[in-house]
């Protein structure tokens, strides 16, 4: 039957009889009966009769091993032997029970898979008899580092190398070593092995590894091969709460990607060094994914400076209102369209009342101030002739007494009484002042000189329609009788804008700059 009834199931399994043993109640315990298809039994009958011929053929042999190695075979859940049993016919290989250390070992099965079982043991010991134990020196800080996640690192190593591997354990207390050792600062600050092995050699620091004395030389080497080096870094200590990020989540994302750890200085020295511990490759790899990092936070403090500049200048505090404009709307499309920041003094605060400041890049500011310099004020448009003077000679004379440029706005606009002043602000607010002075003072002589035109209506030479003289005649020409035409006012500044209502200069009396820009 074997273990678990597997050649009898076999045998079943190919044929598809069913095969009874006799239980302890049946008086003949060698009859076997098995039922199926006459086909069926006849192939199952042959392969019960080649299972007894072959079960005529089972010995049993004793081999001796040493006890020390027979963990060897059990260890890490017995892959060594399950790879016996199964690669040589399922034989059964009998150790002596823990406590006994007998060295007798009893293989049983088949003679030629005994035979072959047998030898594989006999050079499995031979390899151990002629195994070695190499100790390397590492010290203990870097074990954990070394051993990996779940100790993938020296699985790794031990099937590569096929050598075994013990590492000491943990001593919590160490007495050989000069205090300052211990702080983490000084632990990072070692870099290379020399300087642990100048250290006498403690137990905490001793890894075995067994194995052919090749292989444990090669095994050594990889195990040195993983010491972390510790690399240093110049962070300028202002970006150091950028790069650990809140919660350290930065600084984690690229410990976790390089496998490396990564330690500021120690609170309170502002040091601009960073430690950058790990496999040599992995270091150089966080250390220039840091210098990135650090590069791009310069550009991006560099960049936060010049959009930071701040330009200011004085415009006097009567004439915010108009440049900030009904809810804002003025100042408002300014910032937009320049992306600027632009601050005004509060009434009443310390802060100087006639300053504004705009905050941004240069280039918008001086744009943004040019734009609040570029002042469009309302000029009734009946006194434009008035303020433009014959052949422009009076806005002329205004632009170069103040230093602005004056445009007014053609008959075609929606808002004829639309006049935008440009330049310096103080200027800007001198001309506008004048304009304004002008605009009253031309306003008020056309008010007057159309109230005292109101009794002689009927007289006036603006309503007066005439009839062509009978003595003067054009011939070939229709004549009408009703013919009626109206005769322009050249008292009326819309007919005749650059003659009508001029007042000499120095007639002009010029009042106060007491009007506010709405």
């Amino acid at each position: 039957m074997n273990k678990n009834g597997g050649n009898v199931s076999k045998v079943c399994n190919e044929t598809g009889a069913h095969i009874i043993f006799p239980i302890p109640e049946d008086k003949d315990q060698e009859l076997l009966t098995i039922k199926g298809t006459e086909k069926a039994v006849k192939d199952a009958q042959k392969g019960l009769a080649a299972l007894i011929t072959n079960l005529d053929n089972i010995v049993e042999e004793d081999i001796l091993i040493n006890p020390v190695y027979h963990h060897h075979f059990f260890m890490r859940r017995g892959p060594v032997f399950r790879e016996i049993t199964e690669e040589y016919g399922g034989v059964s290989i009998n150790f002596s029970y823990s406590g006994k250390q007998r060295s007798k070992v009893t293989i049983k099965g088949a003679k030629p898979c005994v035979e072959a079982a047998k030898k594989h043991i006999q050079e499995i010991t031979g390899d151990l008899d002629s195994q070695v134990t190499t100790e390397c020196i590492i010290p203990q800080k870097f074990h954990h580092f070394i051993m990996g996640q779940m100790c993938s690192r020296i699985q790794q190593i031990t099937r590569d190398y096929n050598v075994q591997i013990k590492f000491p354990d943990k001593e919590n207390s160490v007495t050989n070593m000069d205090p300052t050792i211990q702080k983490n600062e000084e632990e990072v600050r070692e870099k290379s092995t020399t300087e642990a092995a100048s250290i006498s050699p403690r137990k905490c620091d001793t890894i075995l590894i067994s194995g052919q004395k090749e292989e444990c030389a090669a095994a050594m080497e990889a195990l040195e091969a993983l010491i972390p080096v510790t690399a240093e870094l110049d962070v300028p200590f202002d970006l150091h709460h950028y790069i650990i990020g809140q919660k350290r989540r930065e600084i984690r994302k690229i410990m976790d990607r390089f496998e490396v750890n990564i330690h500021m200085s120690t609170p309170g020295l502002a040091s601009d060094i960073l430690f950058i511990t790990g496999l040599a490759a992995n270091v150089e790899q966080a250390k220039a994914r840091l210098q990135e990092l650090v590069k791009a936070l310069q550009n991006e403090a560099k960049d936060r400076a010049l959009r930071n500049f701040k330009l200011k200048f004085t415009v006097d505090p009567k004439y915010h209102p108009k440049i900030i404009g009904h809810k804002g709307v003025v100042i408002t499309q300014i910032c937009l369209k320049h992306k600027v920041a632009i601050h005004f003094p509060r009434k009443g605060s310390d802060e100087t009342q006639d300053q504004i400041t705009i905050t941004g890049y240069e280039n918008n500011t001086i744009a943004a101030q040019n734009a609040i310099m570029k002042l469009q004020i309302p000029v009734n448009h009946r006194v434009h002739g008035q303020v433009i003077g014959f052949h422009g000679k009076t806005v002329h004379k205004i632009m170069n007494q103040f230093q602005v440029d004056i445009h007014f706005s053609s008959r075609r606009s929606q808002n004829r009484n639309v006049v935008t002043v440009t330049g310096l602000p103080n200027n800007v607010t001198k001309a506008t002042a004048h304009i304004l002075n002008l605009e009253k003072h031309y306003l008020a002589v056309i008010k007057k000189h159309e109230s005292q035109q109101e009794p002689m209506k009927k007289i006036s030479l603006c309503n007066l329609s005439y009839t062509p003289s009978k003595d003067f005649v054009v011939k070939d020409l229709p004549r009408t009788a009703n013919t009626t035409e109206i005769i322009p006012d050249i008292n009326t500044s819309e007919d005749f804008p650059s003659l009508g209502n001029q007042i000499p200069p120095e007639k002009l009396t010029h009042s106060p700059l007491n009007l506010m820009l709405m």
